[in-house]
């Protein structure tokens, strides 16, 4: 004997839903299943008209227990792939848009060598560098802010500049409160993205809020600019002080400044620090003469090291080892620290020839302390004298 299977039940279109629903008296929507006949996509029900997503679970067991249809004869296979619902499970995972990656290329074939002091780092920020980032998204974060500001420094459309701005202020402020937790906690495997992210935000601090001002037609101050860089780089010393020996034998062990070969002053250079020393005597207290001796003495040693290899880690030291009662002295406006600052200008402008982040930041240092320091005393105008002469003022 034979069993026939019952004919399959007609499930006619209707204007408002299909009559499958109607008969069991529910609507196609986010509260009920979809029925077989709407499943077969015969017409658009409410379900599908409803403009609020199905949750995850919904929707998953709705597409687990359904069977649909094949194709209608003279459909073609790729209008019923785009009637089938979208899931809308979404990864764990952190995910990437296009600017994302336009920024990820602009840094490993272009942004990386603007940190390179010369052919021995390429290979350490082209490819060490990012590989640190994919485990340590405010490294990523960071070189995405510094590719995105190098775009917005080289273009020449105003909206784009303005685009790319926006861009890296986004990803640098991404950046910053993990990196300030990296650095409370700084372990041997997270020191290189750490010491990595010290120096993109150094390179970021300085050009950024120049860069910003100028396109967004905004007041500007070098001087607090680079006492803000200062106050943000307090805790690199930290990061140098305590990982020391672990960068020792790392990718980063030939970036130690103190392992930095000198070079020799001319006399040009060694006659500023002196003069730099002597008004310190004359005019400091004991406390605070220590502290700008200090800072002198640190400035020298940038001079004669940038003077061997002009790699910017030689120049940016001074930024990360200058210590915090030299800083105070700055912020507070004293007259000789901001003479001291005035002379790094001058190592700033240098770099500037070399490195498009630093190009013009210099100069505009140099120019508003000369504004601000009179120089009354014959003393206090030799010590002027020369970094007036070498940014050309």
């Amino acid at each position: 004997m034979v069993l026939k299977m019952p004919p399959r039940r007609s499930h006619k279109k209707s204007r408002n839903g299909c009559d499958q629903c109607k008969e069991r008296r529910v609507k196609c929507d986010e509260k009920h299943p979809i029925c077989s006949n709407c499943t077969s996509r015969e017409l658009i029900c409410t379900y599908l008209r409803n403009p609020i997503a199905p949750s995850p679970r919904r929707t998953a067991h709705a597409v687990a227990d359904r069977s649909p249809d094949p194709p209608h004869q003279g459909q073609s296979q790729s209008e019923s792939h785009v009637k089938q619902p979208i899931s809308s499970v979404r990864s764990a995972e952190p995910s990437f848009g296009l600017r994302d990656l336009e920024l990820m290329h602009k840094f490993s074939t272009d942004t990386f060598k603007c940190l390179c002091g010369d052919q021995s780092d390429m290979d350490d920020w082209q490819v060490l560098i990012p590989q640190q980032a994919s485990k340590h998204m405010f490294l990523l974060h960071g070189i995405l802010a510094l590719a995105a500001l190098q775009v917005a420094a080289t273009a020449t459309e105003p909206a784009c500049v303005l685009s790319y701005l926006d861009a890296a202020l986004h990803y640098h402020n991404k950046s910053f409160a993990p990196f300030r937790q990296a650095l409370d906690a700084i372990t041997p495997l997270n020191c290189d993205a750490v010491f990595a992210q010290s120096a993109i935000i150094t390179v970021i601090g300085i050009a950024l809020p120049r860069l910003s001002a100028q396109h967004r037609g905004e007041c500007f101050s070098m001087i607090e600019n680079m006492i803000s860089v200062f106050e943000l780089l307090q805790g690199s010393t930290k990061v140098s002080r305590i990982s020391r020996p672990w960068l020792k034998a790392s990718m980063f062990s030939k970036y130690d400044f103190w392992m930095i070969e000198a070079g020799e002053l001319d006399s040009e250079k060694t006659v500023a620090i002196e003069k730099l020393s002597q008004l310190n005597t004359c005019i400091a207290g004991a406390e605070q003469s220590g502290a700008n001796r200090e800072a002198i003495d640190l400035l020298q040693s940038c001079f004669a090291k940038f003077a061997r290899s002009s790699h910017p880690v030689a120049i940016l030291a001074w930024l990360v080892y200058t210590k915090k009662e030299f800083i105070d002295g700055m912020r507070m406006r004293q007259p000789f620290p901001l003479l001291v600052l005035m002379h790094w200008g001058v190592l700033l402008n240098e770099l500037g020839s070399h490195f498009w982040w630093a190009k013009g930041c210099g100069r505009d240092l140099v120019t508003e302390l000369l504004a601000e320091i009179k120089g009354e005393d014959p003393v206090w105008e030799q010590a002027l004298e020369w970094p007036r002469k070498m940014i050309g003022a």
